[in-house]
């Protein structure tokens, strides 16, 4: 039954993440200019709007899966640390992204949550040293460990600071999370 509930709860996140863009199709103006453009105090509320904002069709499908998986490993571990993780995952990272990232560009998309995600999930094993944990990220190293060498990786039109961002917010979320209980 939990697991259903934890399934549940990811397809509801991600279809709100497909409702938004279809919204955005329907409206005369452009959603996506609400993402977040750094440095720009006008633009502070992007922080928390990037995340629910894709560039396209093909941006929203490649993060969908995956952050419909993340999101399910994450809950089944414990739904309560997985609702503050992404709190921290999105002000952290998406404040961080605010500070130092490219201020000529708007960025948009999940995949800040999808990083913040990886990196609580693969964190968890060392700073929680319980089996469970410990199992679960050597699981999610192996499974989406490759992704990170884009952490390095410069490529024009994706926000590689959104991405190292959302990975440290998340190890961090893993790291202030340690002693909280799964329950």
């Amino acid at each position: 039954m939990k697991i259903r509930q934890n399934l549940q709860t990811a397809l509801a996140a991600v279809a709100i993440l497909w409702l938004v863009y279809f919204i955005n199709l329907l409206l005369p103006m452009d959603l996506r200019l609400y993402g977040l453009q750094p440095q720009r105090l006008d633009r502070l509320a992007g922080i928390v709007l990037t995340p629910f904002l894709h560039v396209d069709l093909r941006h929203l499908i490649a993060n969908s899966g995956i952050l419909f998986v993340l999101l399910t490993v994450s809950l089944s571990f414990s739904r309560k640390l997985t609702f503050r993780v992404l709190w921290i995952i999105v002000l952290v990272g998406g404040g961080l992204v605010w500070l130092a990232g490219n201020g000529d560009a708007i960025h948009v998309g999940a995949s800040g949550v999808i990083f913040g995600l990886i990196g609580f999930l693969m964190g968890l094993g060392l700073f929680r040293r319980d089996w469970k944990a410990l199992i679960l990220s050597l699981v999610i190293f192996l499974l989406y460990g490759g992704v990170l060498q884009s952490l390095f990786t410069y490529v024009p039109g994706i926000s590689w600071t959104g991405h190292l961002f959302g990975f440290i917010s998340g190890v961090l979320a893993a790291w202030w999370t340690r002693a909280v209980s799964k329950r």
